[in-house]
């Protein structure tokens, strides 16, 4: 009879620790209920979530692009003096027409510069006219002007000094027909401060093929990418701009071949409010004294959170500072010094 009680007692108690169908499918159906009400928050954290990096890589992409255009813009019309002397080892005779005279090495000398030739009593400035980079000369680091003083001895001690005396050019960001407009920006400078004139680019190229259209508030945009290009300026006809790139994706503009179109703060991608015309010789030039850019950008195009579309504005405004030195020298006398826009700008 004990053997047989406890043999009872084990079953009853292996009986008591499981569950029975109806328990584990009752305990299925609340976690079922469950999981249910918790999905749908967990999948709108990780849309949000990942809405919230999107914006924040489409934010970084801008930013990164408004910070090169403010150090580009602001370098505009740049136009470096070399801090070393250039020498010229052979005499030089007066001349009313332009001559190839050699020195010790032209890079960093463009038309339209200025130099400061020789010292003392023979000391004069020479406007280059051309080099052999340009042409001009036959021979290897040859500047072209014409020299209204000798350079010859005894008055001129070999090798004599050709100093840089360059000014800024006036007409660093070029404006005009078939230049800079509401959706492109052209411009020149030694924008990277190395000693190199660079022409710089900036313009709008739809981002798919065919253009993808927006509509916000009742008003069509098309997505566009703002394509870079930067290429050496040769001084010479003919050069091609390099191959552009993208530095933004998804800007909202409306369609560029329409008449004054606008982004969707209904504002021009660039705009010139602070043009000044001055006198420089040959004719009146037009001066840029203020670029404003304001900038929408799409993000992703379409939050991925709400499904709608929404944009992130960034806008400045740059005064090119160059360009200012140029009209101040210009007012106080000195246009004679200016450089003219260089030949070859602006590239196809």
């Amino acid at each position: 009879m004990k053997t047989n009680s406890c043999a009872h007692d084990a079953i009853k108690r292996y009986n008591t620790t499981g569950f029975s169908m109806v328990e584990m499918t009752i305990s299925v159906l609340i976690t079922t209920l469950l999981m249910s009400a918790v999905f749908p928050f967990i999948i709108q954290a990780q849309k949000k979530l990942q809405g919230t990096q999107v914006e924040a890589e489409s934010n970084q992409g801008a930013r990164g692009a408004m910070e090169l255009l403010t150090q580009e813009i602001g370098q505009a019309g740049y136009n470096p003096n070399f801090s070393t002397n250039r020498m010229c080892a052979l005499p030089v005779t007066a001349n009313a027409d332009p001559q190839c005279v050699a020195i010790n090495g032209i890079s960093e000398i463009g038309i339209g510069d200025w130099l400061s030739v020789d010292t003392g009593v023979n000391n004069e400035f020479v406007q280059v006219t051309g080099t052999t980079a340009t042409g001009a000369c036959s021979l290897a680091n040859q500047i072209q002007g014409v020299f209204i003083m000798n350079h010859t001895s005894p008055a001129t001690t070999f090798p004599f000094r050709v100093a840089s005396y360059k000014l800024p050019y006036p007409t660093g960001i070029l404006t005009g027909a078939g230049t800079s407009s509401d959706h492109v920006l052209e411009f020149y400078g030694d924008v990277n401060d190395d000693g190199v004139i660079n022409y710089v680019v900036y313009s709008l190229q739809p981002t798919t093929t065919p253009s993808t259209t927006i509509s916000i508030n009742g008003q069509n945009y098309i997505l566009y990418d703002l394509m870079r290009s930067i290429t050496p300026v040769t001084f010479g006809a003919g050069p091609k701009n390099n191959a552009a790139s993208p530095v933004v994706r998804n800007v909202l503009y409306q369609d560029i071949s329409s008449t004054n179109p606008t982004g969707p703060t209904g504002k021009s991608l660039f705009a010139f409010p602070n043009t000044i015309l001055v006198g420089i010789v040959p004719n009146q030039t037009s001066v840029v004294g203020t670029v404003v850019i304001s900038m929408c950008v799409a993000v992703n195009p379409q939050n991925i959170e709400t499904n709608q579309v929404e944009w992130r504005v960034m806008s400045t405004q740059i005064r090119p500072l160059n360009l200012s030195a140029a009209v101040q020298v210009n007012q106080a006398g000195g246009y004679k010094f200016l450089p003219l826009t260089p030949t070859g700008l602006p590239m196809q």
